[in-house]
């Protein structure tokens, strides 16, 4: 009888070792989740702290591209200043607005170019006697020497930089090696239009006659549509074709009723000497 009870003190061991196993299981089970996801969770703060080291430079990298476009913004509107300022006196139309003669030296500014090419005709009161009006002159250079960047914004700045040297010879080839080499820019109606000026102030009238006709016809919508119109009139006035001439000054006005003042009043000033009726 003595050998029931320690027969059942066997199996109720064995039972509670039994359960206890898959207990024991259970738990490493756990234990290797948590440390998976705790490894998880580390790698994703390490990229999250390498996203923030990168996006903390390229802060600091638009934060300097951005200065940097706001200096040369700043650049690129005194250069444009001074090239309105040098076209407006090309064609006598600054005579009196603020500030033009600060860049040219003033309202006595007698340096290389431009006096007028017509006596009396305020449209071209500046190419100096030094011979710039002939094609000559101490700044004209040699054309031949031109060569036009292949970036399209350098080769502009370059054949301003002879516009603004004075040096209207090679000024005028480079803006003409612009408008070909570059017939789709964003530039190039500028760079015609101060071609056209060029040959205008120079006294080259049939030529600038058909730049600012290929101006009108390209851009008619350009900003400076209604002054190519005007630089297109004056230069048949220039050519003794005052018919033409009248007929340009009618469909400006026409055209642009809204044009500025100044325009306006050198159209109705040509017109006047023309006696266009």
């Amino acid at each position: 009888m003595s050998k029931i009870p320690v027969a059942a003190g066997f199996v109720a061991a064995l039972l509670i070792v039994a359960s206890a196993a898959p207990a024991a299981a259970g738990t490493k089970d756990d234990l290797r989740n948590l440390q998976e996801r705790m490894a998880r969770v580390e790698q994703a703060a390490a990229a999250q702290s390498a996203a923030m080291i990168k996006l903390s430079a390229l802060e600091r990298q638009n934060q300097m591209l951005t200065g940097r476009i706001e200096e040369l913004s700043f650049q690129l509107d005194q250069a444009n200043q001074r090239l309105d300022a040098i076209s407006a006196a090309l064609s006598g139309g600054a005579a009196g607005e603020p500030g033009a003669g600060a860049f040219l030296g003033g309202p006595g500014f007698q340096q290389q170019g431009p006096v007028a090419l017509v006596p009396g005709d305020p449209i071209a009161d500046q190419l100096s006697s030094e011979g710039v009006q002939d094609g000559r002159g101490a700044a004209s250079g040699d054309p031949t020497s031109v060569e036009l960047p292949l970036n399209p914004v350098a080769a502009f700045d370059y054949a301003s930089g002879f516009l603004l040297q004075g040096d209207y010879q090679r000024a005028k080839a480079a803006f003409g090696l612009y408008v070909e080499a570059f017939p789709n820019h964003a530039r190039t109606p500028d760079a015609r239009f101060r071609l056209g000026e060029i040959h205008l102030a120079l006294g080259e009238n049939a030529d600038a006659a058909d730049v600012f006709i290929a101006h009108i016809r390209a851009y008619p919508n350009d900003p400076r549509a209604a002054e190519a119109y005007l630089k297109l009139g004056t230069a048949f006035s220039r050519l003794e074709k005052s018919d033409q001439a009248c007929t340009v000054f009618k469909t400006m006005k026409a055209k642009f009723p809204n044009v500025s003042q100044p325009v306006s009043q050198r159209a109705d000033l040509e017109m006047s000497r023309i006696n266009c009726q």
